[in-house]
């Protein structure tokens, strides 16, 4: 078993799927996929991520009206949310706690505190959001190839109304935000061929 090779095909594989077919993922295969996201690392451990699955269809299409009208969204088997953290400065208590986990002495979490205080808490407040919102990507990415690895579809979404979106979920804005929608299913029809930049053109070795 080539463990490289059958990576590689899961790349190859994925695509940014436009319209799924009408066929639902199996609660044990989106548990995986969202299994992935969960695992995924965070800046300084803060996990500042929030998934939610939406499979009501009449939200599905609520989320497509403020998204350009992108039809993958209401095709799709599954649409995961994911929010990203704004309560994630030092004095925060999710913050405090989710940096308390590791069992640190008392001197050594007050240093650690530090150390997180000096890089995050001088930041403007949309610098903060952009930096949780990096975050997601990582787990949305982690999700993606889990979902490609065992040939389930999907499709990274940015164009749409945040506060819409924020509004139709309920969200409570004063502690997250909408950062990406990645509806989950299996493709309509088959992608054209991938076409990417060749491995000379994206990395150089020094």
């Amino acid at each position: 078993m080539d463990k490289k090779k059958m990576f590689l095909d899961a790349m190859w594989f994925r695509h940014a799927t436009k319209l799924f077919a009408d066929k639902k993922i199996a609660k044990e295969d989106l548990e995986f996929i969202l299994e992935a996201g969960r695992l995924s690392p965070s800046s300084f451990g803060v996990e500042q991520w929030k998934f939610i699955v939406v499979q009501n269809q009449k939200l599905k299409e609520s989320i497509e009206a403020v998204a350009w009208g992108q039809k993958q969204i209401s095709t799709s088997s599954d649409l995961l949310v994911i929010l990203a953290r704004k309560d994630v400065r030092s004095r925060d208590t999710y913050t405090q706690k989710q940096l308390a986990r590791w069992g640190l002495s008392a001197d050594a979490y007050a240093g650690f505190l530090n150390i997180y205080k000096d890089w995050v808490d001088g930041r403007d407040d949309h610098t903060i959001e952009m930096w949780s919102e990096k975050q997601c990507y990582i787990a949305a990415a982690n999700m993606m190839s889990a979902a490609a690895f065992i040939g389930i579809d999907s499709c990274p979404i940015e164009g749409f109304v945040a506060s819409e979106v924020d509004a139709i979920l309920r969200v409570d804005t004063s502690v997250f935000q909408t950062a990406l929608l990645i509806p989950f299913g299996y493709r309509a029809s088959e992608p054209k061929p991938k076409s990417r930049l060749s491995m000379d053109a994206v990395v150089s070795y020094i």
